[in-house]
């Protein structure tokens, strides 16, 4: 268990949590210390707090030129999954599905992505596994254009809502996507 502190500034135990901290802080880290320049008031990450549930239901947000693009929360999640056919007879069973084979994600781990992007290179996060991890990544101010070029080929294999962080990096930095990547995102 961790502890963490809630948007109110109340203590409370649960596990994970808000990684390392208070929302208030890591919204910070992310939008400010971490967030390219390019994409700076463009992206935005969000929590919302049910404290009718205890204080450990949340949905955190990310939004990109003020519209939602990905939501991460555990009822959230389940509600989704469930409406694309996935068996689940209570919420927390989201996690009971493997990684790999979803494409919605509880507050919990995005609170582990947070944790583990903090603490490793960017050079392991861009090649993480785990798709939240690299959308982190992707924003981040320390990667550069020649790691852009490198990277927009790979931008075509992401998860939709990932393709859409890659895309506003590629162009916020000037570098063009390849060429199957721009026809897709017409169609």
């Amino acid at each position: 268990m961790t502890e963490s502190v809630n948007p109110k500034g109340t203590k409370h135990h649960y596990n994970n949590g808000l990684a390392e901290g208070s929302w208030k802080g890591m919204k910070k880290y992310l939008e400010q210390e971490m967030l390219c320049e390019a994409l700076r008031g463009r992206v935005r990450y969000d929590l919302t707090w049910y404290p009718k549930f205890g204080g450990l239901s949340a949905t955190f947000t990310v939004l990109l030129d003020g519209a939602a693009v990905k939501k991460f929360g555990t009822a959230y999640a389940g509600s989704r999954l469930k409406e694309q056919g996935f068996p689940l007879s209570y919420v927390d069973d989201v996690q009971r599905i493997p990684f790999s084979a979803r494409d919605e994600f509880t507050d919990d781990e995005f609170s582990d992505a947070l944790k583990a992007y903090r603490n490793q290179e960017i050079g392991a996060s861009l090649a993480s596994e785990n798709p939240i991890v690299r959308m982190l990544a992707i924003v981040d101010r320390r990667v550069g254009k020649r790691r852009l070029e490198s990277l927009r080929e790979a931008a075509e294999g992401q998860p939709e809502w990932l393709r859409r962080f890659c895309l506003a990096r590629l162009q916020a930095e000037g570098v063009s996507p390849c060429a199957d990547f721009r026809k897709e995102k017409r169609e």
